[in-house]
Formats: C-alpha cells, sequence, structure tokens
C-alpha cells in the first residue's frame, strides 16, 4: 500500500507537479508568440500555427488542459474504487465532473456558447457551478468525506478562473472602440493559461487527497 502523501511531499513523489508545470510555461507563451507573429492568416495552412494556436480545436494548449481533466477523472474513479458506500459516491461525482470538464474543454463547448450569447452563458455558467458545488460541499459533510473541502475549493478555483478571466475579457473588448489582434489575443491568452494553471492546482489537490486502501482492505481480512 502507498502511503499517503505529507502536505509538503519530497521531490520524488512531487516531480510531475514541476514537470507539468513546466510544460505549460513552455507550451503558452509559445502559443502566445506564434499567434501575436502569424496575425490572423499570415500562417494560414500551417501545422505548427495550428498545433500552437491558443483556442483552437485539437491545439496544444487545449489538449494539456484537457489532459489535466482527464486525469483528475481517472484519480477520482481510482479513490471510487478504494471507498466504499457514500464516500464513493461522492468520488463518483468528483470523477463524473472531471469527465464532463475534459470533453467541454475538448469539444470548446464555453467558447462555442460565448459566440452565440456571452451573457446567457455567464449565467448559466454560475448557476451549475453553484449547484455542483453546492451539493459536493454539503454531500462530502454529511457522509464524512475527508477530501471534501480541499477538492471543492479547488473546484471552485476553477471555476472562478473560467468564469471570472470570461467575464474580465468580456468586459475589456467591450471597453475599446475596436478590438484588435493583440487584444484579442491577449485576452486568449490569460483565460487559456489562467484555466491551465487552475486545473493544474485540481489535479494536485485531488492526487494529495486520494484515500488509501487500508480501510477497505481491513474490512475485507475481517470479513474474511
Amino acid at each position: 500500500m502507498t502511503p499517503p502523501l505529507t502536505p509538503w511531499p519530497r521531490f520524488r513523489d512531487s516531480w510531475w507537479v514541476f514537470a507539468l508545470a513546466g510544460v505549460a510555461i513552455v507550451v503558452f507563451p509559445v502559443a502566445l508568440v506564434v499567434q501575436v507573429r502569424c496575425g490572423r492568416a499570415r500562417c494560414a495552412g500551417a501545422w505548427w500555427a495550428r498545433a500552437f494556436e491558443l483556442d483552437a480545436l485539437g491545439s496544444l494548449p487545449r489538449l494539456y488542459t484537457t489532459a489535466l481533466f482527464a486525469a483528475v477523472a481517472v484519480l477520482a474513479w481510482a479513490a471510487a474504487r478504494r471507498t466504499r458506500d457514500r464516500v464513493r459516491t461522492w468520488w463518483s461525482a468528483v470523477a463524473a465532473t472531471g469527465v464532463l470538464l475534459a470533453v467541454a474543454k475538448l469539444v470548446s463547448a464555453h467558447s462555442t456558447a460565448k459566440q452565440a450569447s456571452p451573457v446567457a452563458t455567464l449565467v448559466v455558467g454560475v448557476g451549475v457551478t453553484f449547484l455542483v458545488l453546492a451539493w459536493l460541499t454539503r454531500a462530502g459533510r454529511r457522509w464524512g468525506v475527508p477530501a471534501a473541502r480541499p477538492v471543492v475549493v479547488a473546484l471552485a478555483l476553477y471555476a472562478l478562473a473560467a468564469l471570472g478571466l470570461d467575464a474580465v475579457s468580456v468586459l475589456l473588448v467591450s471597453a475599446q472602440d475596436r478590438v484588435g489582434l493583440l487584444s484579442h489575443v491577449a485576452v486568449t491568452f490569460g483565460e487559456e493559461l489562467g484555466e491551465a494553471l487552475a486545473a493544474l492546482f485540481l489535479l494536485v489537490t485531488v492526487r494529495w487527497q486520494l484515500p488509501t486502501a487500508e480501510p477497505l482492505l481491513s474490512t475485507r481480512r475481517s470479513r474474511g
């Protein structure tokens, strides 16, 4: 059985956090430079321009954040397998949330909805976020899930990054008479990098809060 992680894990236990952060530090600034350098159509057809586009389907920045949510879902599912009864239900809900976030990021659901109606997208996003976080908080408290508070805080931080940065971007764009390339790229860069870092924080939080399999194993042994 793997022992639980300490509040400040050793480097051999947390190296992957620094590695993922390093990938973000490389991918997102490179994407920013590529989009500024290429403009709106100067690099049309170039594979590297498509790969580093900040908010394009299948681009490296978007796939990076998608992969983080997929990892959250996998870890939460592993936690559900290690627990029982209502605690398992709680972790399964976190896993389902990770899957939904990964799919939404992969298909750019938020960006598509925002183009149709920015205000309605923000209102619906805030409403859904409130309901999900409220349920996870209440259920985690009633069912005695030790990881409920830190995981909910991490999810709330991501929601704040995703919805808050989006609202700020809308305000900044609406305050300008003419939105140029630099403004568009800057707000997109801020949104995508903020979401990526918040998703990384969520992944780290879920990993640090994983329950051990000891209670389940001891129960099985006592039954045997």
